[in-house]
């Protein structure tokens, strides 16, 4: 009985993920590219990385571009650690910590609808097509578009801020962080962002301030994710001073 409602609560947690992620992507898909606008932002972002020092997306390609067999596994990275790693984390979080998956399972939702909600209000192109300087290395040496001017690529093309690509990574890293049984493990764990916001600037995807923006949903994700739990402590602690009127602080 109790193997059979583990296999029936599974079934359940797997359809509303799946169903999450297949109403995202339709509602991305719904999205008519702006594409003047949303090159008037990339530039406008380009501009404040230069005043605050952090416009690190061209050095870091150019570094690359002369070792092609690294830009196709960055390449081969950006295009598959976002769902494959974070698909495997959900599936041993549910294994290892059935509390801990629904509230990390929530956090990822809530921060996957504020960066859609973001992307649709304001639109921004990948600087691989701004005019930047960055080149498009999915194209150039993997022979693949994802979106841009003139195609319809594989997703919304437009909505590159916030980079889901490194908040999910970061949300990855901090569960392994929380939940995962070996010290060396957790240790490591921070070195799966690092190495995914390395490849979403290598491939001319992100800006930095795109991967920035991506840790704020997440971090707003986890917030909307606990606030229930925090609504539900407070009055019960409000609830107990009333029953108890005589107590004072020093009590």
């Amino acid at each position: 009985m109790e193997r059979t409602l583990a296999r029936r609560d599974a079934l359940v947690q797997l359809s509303v993920v799946l169903t999450a992620v297949g109403v995202y992507e339709a509602a991305r898909l719904a999205l008519r590219p702006d594409w003047p606008l949303a090159l008037d932002h990339a530039r406008r972002i380009a501009g404040w990385e230069r005043e605050l020092g952090l416009a690190w997306e061209a050095p870091v390609q150019r570094a690359l571009l002369h070792v092609p067999l690294v830009l196709v596994a960055v390449n081969a990275l950006y295009l598959g650690a976002h769902f494959l790693v974070t698909g495997l984390f959900f599936v041993w979080l549910y294994r290892r910590n059935r509390l801990g998956f629904r509230v990390f399972r929530n956090a990822f939702l809530a921060a996957t609808g504020l960066a859609l909600l973001v992307a649709w209000r304001f639109p921004t192109a990948p600087p691989r097509v701004a005019g930047l300087g960055v080149v498009d290395t999915l194209r150039h040496f993997s022979d693949v578009d994802i979106g841009s001017p003139g195609t319809s690529g594989l997703t919304d093309p437009v909505a590159a801020v916030p980079s889901l690509h490194a908040g999910w990574a970061l949300g990855v890293a901090a569960g392994i962080v929380v939940y995962a049984g070996s010290r060396t493990v957790r240790v490591l764990a921070p070195l799966y962002p690092a190495a995914v916001i390395f490849t979403i600037l290598a491939t001319g995807n992100h800006f930095v301030l795109d991967a920035l923006a991506g840790a704020l949903a997440m971090a707003a994700g986890f917030g909307l994710a606990l606030l229930p739990s925090v609504l539900r402590v407070v009055p019960f602690r409000q609830r107990r001073g009333v029953e108890q009127p005589g107590s004072s602080p020093g009590s």
